[in-house]
C-alpha cells in the first residue's frame, strides 16, 4: 500500500514519574533501518547520551530491524515524550548523516503502556525478549541467546558487553 495518507494524531499521555513504562517505536514506513550494526550502535549511543542527560533507567530493550521495544523508568524532570523525542531526533540526525539522507527515520508517534503490577512487568520483559523469535530473527526460543540486540543478554547470560541496563529482578 504505497501512497496512502495518514493523519498525525497526538496521543494523550499519562505521565507518572518513577514508574515503569513499556514503549514501542516503529521506523518510518517500517523500513529495516536497524538491520545493520552501525545504525544499532548509533541508537544505543543515543540511549546512553540521553539516559545520562535525563537520568532515566533502562530496564529492558530489544532493537529489531524496523522497531524498538523498551522498558524505562523516567524521573520527575523528564517525561516519556521528552525522552522519546530526544532519542528519535538524535538517532535520526546521526543515521541520516551516515546514509546521506534527509527526512524522518521514525514514525511520528510511539506506543506506551504503564506497568501496574509485577505480573505485568514480567510479561512485558518476556515479550521484549521473545520478540526476535516472533519476528523470525532467530529460529527457536532456545536461540534467543544468539540475538545480540536485546537485554536478554543482560538478564539470562549476565553479558553486559553490548549495552549496560539498569537490571532489576524478574
Amino acid at each position: 500500500m504505497k501512497n496512502y495518507q495518514t493523519k498525525k494524531i497526538e496521543l494523550k499521555r499519562f505521565y507518572l514519574p518513577n514508574r515503569q513504562y513499556f514503549m514501542t517505536c516503529v521506523t518510518e514506513n517500517r523500513q529495516p533501518t536497524f538491520n545493520n550494526k552501525k545504525n544499532i550502535s548509533l541508537l544505543l549511543n543515543a540511549f546512553n547520551i540521553y539516559r545520562q542527560k535525563y537520568q532515566f533507567k533502562i530496564l529492558a530493550y530489544c532493537i529489531l530491524p524496523n522497531h524498538l521495544h523498551w522498558l524505562i523508568i523516567p524521573t520527575e524532570q523528564y517525561n516519556i515524550s521528552q525522552i522519546m523525542k530526544a532519542i528519535k531526533a538524535y538517532s535520526t540526525k546521526q543515521i541520516n548523516k551516515i546514509r546521506g539522507w534527509n527526512g524522518p527515520l521514525w514514525q511520528h508517534q510511539f506506543l506506551d503502556h504503564i506497568i501496574r503490577k509485577e505480573e505485568d512487568y514480567k510479561s512485558h520483559i518476556d515479550y521484549i525478549h521473545k520478540n526476535p523469535f516472533k519476528h523470525n530473527l532467530v529460529s527457536a526460543l532456545a536461540d534467543l541467546s544468539q540475538y545480540k540486540w536485546s537485554s536478554y543478554q543482560n538478564y539470562y547470560l549476565d553479558n553486559e558487553t553490548t549495552f549496560l541496563i539498569d537490571k532489576i529482578p524478574i
